[in-house]
């Protein structure tokens, strides 16, 4: 563990895949094409999920002009994704993308599951970040992207919540 609190490389200089929690445990990370294949599959899921809860709030007003509005879908949109994620990632580290890619959250610390603080700190990052008008998807994107320059491949989130996403 580092003198600021992040985890360290294995071997303090590289990327090698692995990283020493703050417990002495090493651990496996997961690589970037699995976190890029488990976000897609979890995308996909809530979408779903979106699309269920919108036309049972929007009732028949679906494409009428008389519906929910862009608020709505945005708060429909920030409620599926933080129903979603945060809880599956508090208590089991997975969620259902994660676990059929093999990988998962633990504490940074040590690598126990996150628990809700870390898991809605992890989820608020890009979630929230990503609803500011024009610029909000970049930035959530960069949120995502910036774990693959990162030594134990951190994304922003996971560094704001103390988290690793390991190979299982």
């Amino acid at each position: 563990m580092s003198e600021s609190g992040e985890p360290a490389s294995y071997d303090g200089s590289r990327r090698t895949g692995w990283a020493e929690l703050g417990s002495g445990e090493t651990v496996e990370l997961a690589r970037p094409i699995r976190r890029l294949g488990a976000r897609i599959l979890d995308s996909l899921i809530e979408v779903v999920l979106y699309v269920v809860l919108f036309i049972a709030l929007a009732g028949g007003d679906v494409g009428d002009g008389s519906g929910i509005g862009t608020l709505g879908f945005t708060l429909i949109g920030l409620v599926v994704g933080i129903s979603y994620e945060v809880p599956q990632i508090a208590v089991w580290g997975q969620t259902i993308g994660k676990r059929m890619t093999g990988i998962k959250v633990i504490n940074a610390v040590h690598g126990g599951t996150p628990g809700g603080g870390k898991a809605i700190g992890r989820w608020a990052i890009p979630g929230v970040v990503g609803v500011i008008p024009i610029v909000g998807w970049l930035l959530s994107l960069l949120c995502y992207v910036s774990l693959t320059w990162d030594r134990v491949y951190q994304g922003w989130h996971d560094k704001v919540a103390g988290t690793l996403v390991i190979k299982t």
